[in-house]
């Protein structure tokens, strides 16, 4: 079992994921923004965190770029539905460059998502 931050603030998607990732008798806790993302992963240890690009008027990836060395411990995947100048290109680098461990595009399979944490919790980190 892991404990997994999922930091969305679409509550179909983070009721959609928590299910797929409860089924696996994961914990999951749950932030619908960066502030209490913050709050959360300074107050906590987890395994993993999900964080989705857009998050209303916020932005993952800067949450990431301004947080990053702060939550070094916790390997990120970060999520996306695109958006305007959101390519898959653009994300994934920015992804990448802000030390995420993996990238998934809306829609995906549940197999990816376990995939995707799997490969998280394996990255030495957490």
């Amino acid at each position: 079992m892991a404990k997994i931050l999922l930091i969305e603030d679409d509550k179909a998607v983070a009721d959609s994921l928590s299910f797929v990732l409860q089924r696996k008798n994961h914990e999951i806790t749950h932030a619908t923004n960066t502030i209490s993302a913050k709050h959360e992963l300074g107050s906590k240890s987890f395994d993993c965190a999900f964080i989705d690009v857009w998050l209303g008027e916020e932005d993952g990836l800067e949450f990431l770029a301004d947080n990053g060395e702060l939550f070094s411990e916790t390997p990120f995947i970060v999520i996306s539905g695109g958006g305007p100048g959101r390519t898959l290109e653009n994300v994934t680098a920015r992804a990448d460059a802000y030390g995420a461990v993996r990238m998934l595009f809306k829609p995906f399979e549940d197999t990816e998502l376990l995939d995707a944490l799997s490969l998280a919790l394996e990255s030495g980190k957490g």
